[in-house]
């Protein structure tokens, strides 16, 4: 039976600056997919150019950092291309990797803070990156719960 208590309140009903949720879930899908691009792009570009004798020995090595950035960002293009795929397919289940991920990608953030030295420029980009994807994630989340629901409304009373 079809509870009539709306399940989940929706955070959002549209978008900061945009005309819809459906119109800044598929932007914010577009610009973390340029964004984990170019990061992808960069840091496969610093490792082979810039440190590229990382395993000689008397070599001043690169720290891990840059393969595990490389290894977050390749799962960003996957779940921000399957962001937009599934704006534009409506299928709200294609946004769960996304839904799934920015959690990760906000206690990696976290741990850079930690392993970092204090350096405000740093601490001060991390700390937007953060609010970014937490309010990313809000809108994801509130555009999910809108096509979960959306046939709710559709259905005969009683109907099991």
């Amino acid at each position: 039976m079809a509870c009539r208590c709306r399940y989940i309140k929706q955070i959002f009903t549209k978008c900061c600056f945009c005309y819809s949720l459906r119109f800044g879930v598929l932007l914010f899908g577009c610009i973390f997919l340029t964004w984990f691009l170019y990061i992808t792009i960069g840091t496969g570009f610093m490792m082979e150019c810039i440190f590229p004798a990382e395993y000689q020995r008397g070599v001043f090595a690169a720290p891990a950092a840059l393969k595990a950035t490389m290894v977050f960002s390749f799962f960003g293009i996957i779940a921000s291309a399957m962001l937009c795929i599934g704006v534009h397919n409506n299928n709200e289940m294609l946004f769960l990797p996304f839904l799934g991920f920015t959690p990760i990608w906000i206690l990696v953030h976290i741990l850079a803070l930690t392993v970092y030295s204090f350096n405000w420029v740093i601490v001060i980009l991390t700390v937007i990156t953060m609010f970014v994807l937490l309010y990313a994630w809000f809108v994801v989340w509130s555009y999910y719960v809108e096509l979960l629901f959306a046939y709710e409304d559709e259905l005969e009373t009683g109907y099991v």
